[in-house]
């Protein structure tokens, strides 16, 4: 069988959660024994070097961005959001010649699934005509977009309101069309359900790999927050926990360093500026895991934003302690009967409290590490899990 996957963005290096997601997924199909294809869009070269990355794909057609970026060129780029009815990550990639190219690719290939990480994708298909000639689409929303950007761009205002409704109407206009939509996490299915009346989601937990690494029990002076605080997201929630709960840590623990990953902005970085606090930049995965497995724990104080927090699912899969709020996990489906894989802080007394305990007690860090690693394989690394997604897909796998 040959799947198209879909993709409207560069997906190497890795350095966020959305292209671990998606990476999981090819990897996934490829492990399937399925032929796996890919489009590829919204780039600014010609990726030539995408074997090297992405060995999973058969083929890949790579599609070079064909508007122009807001910060390069505001006013072309306003221009082009003004006349257009659709969100601007969908009109950056609105294209009658790509989607001419990616339909002529579908057939050329004999591909029997489309699958859309994330609905912008759309703009590269025919749903009518794949409909007719038996193709099965499927669309994986990583986050409910609208939602996503009605927080992500909270600092606008007013100014973000037209932007987060044409992204609501885009959801409903697109996810509807769909032989099967997917959600990542059970809270954004029932957003979904409520608010657009689908019928056709499910919610399926990301298919994640056993790692090759585990977190190592040591006394390590320095915790880490994985991600990068160009995000606003992470930027919102680290500024609020870095002015609140981490000045009443280092107080009792001036030893401990705060690592935070991934790139910043200079004016960011001058921002969070604090003796405790550094910043190591963009890494490779290897060096990232490195970091991660020798930390004394991680930190996610996130409190916006929906989906799956992939970098917190990474922690857990290396068995790393984790103190997070509750907004980190929502939607994550535990067992009550099971322990709990990670410290839940809402309130910065909380925070204070658990981030103690673990500084203070390797066995409490240990009990914690077990129990996260134990909850990430039942949960993400189960052939059950497979097999549901294989489902979902059409594909005939171990049924």
């Amino acid at each position: 069988m040959n799947i198209l996957l879909v993709m409207t963005r560069k997906m190497y290096p890795i350095h966020d959660g959305g292209q671990q997601g998606i990476a999981a997924h090819y990897r996934m199909l490829n492990g399937m024994g399925v032929d796996v294809y890919g489009v590829m869009s919204n780039v600014n070269d010609d990726c030539e070097d995408w074997r090297d990355h992405m060995p999973e794909f058969r083929d890949l057609m790579v599609l070079r961005r064909c508007h122009p970026q807001v910060w390069k060129k505001p006013v072309q780029a306003l221009w082009g959001w003004g006349l257009s009815s659709k969100p601007r990550q969908a009109q950056v990639i609105e294209s009658k010649v790509n989607r001419r190219r990616v339909m002529d690719y579908i057939k050329e290939k004999n591909i029997a699934v489309v699958l859309l990480e994330g609905p912008f994708g759309a703009e590269y298909i025919d749903f009518d005509c794949l409909r007719n000639a038996g193709v099965r689409i499927v669309v994986v929303e990583h986050n409910v977009e609208y939602i996503y950007q009605k927080e992500a761009l909270s600092k606008y205002g007013c100014l973000a309101k037209p932007e987060i409704s044409r992204t609501k109407k885009y959801e409903k206009k697109i996810l509807p069309q769909a032989d099967a939509v997917i959600t990542v996490s059970p809270t954004d299915r029932t957003i979904l359900e409520r608010e657009f009346g689908l019928t056709n989601v499910d919610f399926l937990p990301i298919p994640m790999e056993t790692p090759d690494v585990r977190w190592k029990e040591t006394e390590s002076e320095y915790i880490i927050f994985n991600g990068s605080l160009n995000s606003y997201v992470n930027y919102y929630s680290m500024k609020r926990f870095c002015k609140v709960s981490f000045p009443r840590y280092i107080k009792r623990y001036p030893e401990v360093k705060l690592f935070i990953t991934g790139g910043v902005k200079d004016s960011i970085r001058r921002e969070f500026s604090h003796e405790n606090i550094e910043f190591t930049g963009f890494l490779s995965e290897r060096r990232l895991r490195d970091l991660l497995c020798f930390c004394r724990f991680m930190i996610s104080p996130i409190i916006i934003g929906s989906g799956t927090k992939l970098k917190l699912i990474e922690g857990l899969s290396m068995g790393i302690p984790i103190v997070a709020s509750e907004h980190c996990f929502e939607g994550v489906p535990f067992n009550a009967d099971n322990p709990t894989p990670y410290l839940v802080a809402s309130k910065p007394e909380e925070y204070l409290q658990h981030m103690e305990r673990l500084t203070d007690s390797m066995e409490a860090r240990g009990v914690l590490s077990e129990a996260a690693a134990a909850f990430y394989y039942d949960t993400f690394v189960s052939e059950n899990n497979r097999r549901q997604w294989a489902r979902k897909l059409g594909i005939d796998y171990g049924e």
